[in-house]
């Protein structure tokens, strides 16, 4: 598997964005999030994502 946290860090760094916060979480692991693979029915899940200009 595909460490998906640190290739968009890696990503985002290549594009100038110098500070990341987050991405410790597992959904999979974590019962207060819904996840797929633990359930095996349909959910949703929701992120964000700002740019604060300065």
């Amino acid at each position: 598997m595909a460490d998906i946290y640190a290739l968009a860090r890696l990503r985002l760094a290549a594009q100038g964005v110098s500070a990341v916060y987050g991405g410790g979480l597992d959904t999979f692991t974590d019962p207060r999030f819904f996840s797929y693979r633990r359930a095996a029915r349909s959910g949703r899940f929701a992120s964000l994502i700002w740019i604060e200009h300065a």
